[in-house]
This record gives structure tokens, C-alpha cells and sequence, in this order.
């Protein structure tokens, strides 16, 4: 029998990004784009890059974060498999930080989740 939770605690919130994500159109997946060009090289984005990585070890959810991977390389592969869209950096960003919701402070999760926020808002998630 499949894992019902393979990302953790944080399954039905991924689940739902997961699906919004692959709807969104093409100016909506630009938009996420070129904020994740500004937003990825701020301090508060590099303080909360490492402060979602050091706590998915801590917390024990590597293999969540492995299991994530499977989903957004499908979603984000371009017309060549060797190529995968732009989608994929923020959409990562976005999915580590659900990952680890329960756990993140709010400072972190804002940063990683910024640029994708207006097109898909966390509280859709819920």
C-alpha cells in the first residue's frame, strides 16, 4: 500500500500547490518567475534558504523532500527533457517551505513562498 503522507504532515497542503501549480497559466508562471529573480537575492531569501534546509534535516523530513522532487520535475519539465521551465527554482523554494510549515517561523515562510504567493495563495491550501 502507497504512503497516504509520502511529504509528511504537510501532504494535503502540497497536494493542493501541486495541482494549482500545474494550472497556472503562462502569464501567471512569469509573473512567479520574475519575482523569484528579485525575491531570490535578497538576505532575508538566503537567511530562509538555509533555515529550510538545516530544519528539514533537523525534523527528519529528507525523504519528504526527496519525495517532492518526483512531482516537480514532471510539472516543470520543458519541451526538451533535458530542460526544465524556470518554474522549478520557485516552485521548489515555495514547496520546501510548505514541507515545513508546522515548523518554519513565519519570516522564513513568507520569503520562500513570496514569490509564488499571488498566484497562488497559501490560504487556498488550507
Amino acid at each position: 500500500m502507497a504512503n497516504r503522507f509520502p511529504y509528511g504532515p504537510s501532504t494535503p497542503l502540497i497536494r493542493r500547490f501541486l495541482v494549482q501549480l500545474a494550472a497556472l497559466g503562462p502569464k501567471s508562471r512569469v509573473r512567479v518567475i520574475e519575482r523569484f529573480a528579485e525575491e531570490s537575492r535578497t538576505p532575508r531569501f538566503a537567511r530562509a534558504d538555509t533555515a529550510v534546509g538545516e530544519l528539514i534535516e533537523r525534523s527528519g523530513r529528507t525523504d519528504a523532500r526527496d519525495a517532492v522532487a518526483g512531482p516537480l520535475l514532471q510539472l516543470a519539465r520543458g519541451l526538451d527533457d533535458d530542460a526544465l521551465d524556470p518554474i522549478a527554482e520557485p516552485a521548489l523554494a515555495a514547496l520546501l517551505a510548505l514541507l515545513v510549515r508546522d515548523l518554519l517561523p513565519e519570516i522564513h515562510f513568507t520569503a520562500l513562498f513570496a514569490s509564488v504567493e499571488p498566484e497562488i495563495p497559501v490560504a487556498t491550501l488550507a
